[in-house]
């Protein structure tokens, strides 16, 4: 396993293209809920059940009812004649804005912070086996333990391995969420070698699938 990142530095990433999922028929047949107004009144309201899903969390997130959810909505837009369609906006803009939040909190420049931030050695490896982050610790440790005096050696001629093989390890911990893994690990640097015990974990990380590690112990 080699290693191809400087410290601090994010490596280009390239491009995942996510197959389309496919879509049940019973997905994208609209469901009818009739929606009690404020005065008595009843409105029919047919939306996919995604939307109505989406709704209903927008919902539980403001401690409210899709039933009041609607009405707030049909008033706050009294001028627009399709509630169906305004409800459809609604609940994409709610999850959008998200998915915006969940990835300003994963990008790749926050989890390169968590690393940076540990005072033990730290690095982030990718699911093709690249160390993408690694800390000052974990130069230092380099240096000492394996004479690096050059850090063009890290991509020339270091290499990094860990027992547990890299697939393995994102899918055990794929499986338990919130968990870590303890495993060997080996580093080499021409005729200095030096092996250990690290932790890994899921990195929070959206771009693409990538471990976080840190040393426990040599």
């Amino acid at each position: 396993m080699a290693a191809e990142a400087a410290k601090g530095t994010e490596l280009s990433l390239e491009a995942v293209e996510w197959p389309l999922q496919v879509v049940a028929e019973a997905e994208v047949e609209p469901h009818f809920r009739a929606i009690a107004g404020p005065n008595g009144e009843r409105r029919g309201v047919r939306l996919e059940r995604l939307y109505w899903e989406g709704l209903s969390r927008i919902a539980a997130a403001g401690r409210t009812s899709v039933t009041d959810l609607v009405n707030q909505a049909a008033a706050a837009q009294s001028g627009s004649s399709n509630l169906a369609s305004l409800l459809r906006v609604l609940s994409l803009k709610w999850a959008l804005r998200r998915v915006d939040a969940m990835e300003e909190v994963a990008s790749t420049a926050n989890l390169n912070a968590l690393v940076q931030a540990s005072p033990s050695p730290a690095l982030v490896l990718t699911l093709d086996k690249r160390i993408q982050f690694f800390n000052d610790p974990f130069l230092s440790l380099l240096r000492n333990r394996l004479l690096l005096n050059d850090p063009a050696q890290l991509a020339r001629a270091l290499r990094f391995s860990i027992d547990t093989p890299i697939e393995d390890a994102m899918a055990t911990l794929s499986r338990g969420k919130g968990k870590m893994l303890c495993t060997g690990f080996g580093l080499s640097l021409g005729q200095h070698s030096i092996k250990g015990q690290i932790n890994l974990a899921l990195a929070p990380a959206h771009e693409k699938p990538m471990l976080i590690g840190y040393i426990a112990r040599l």
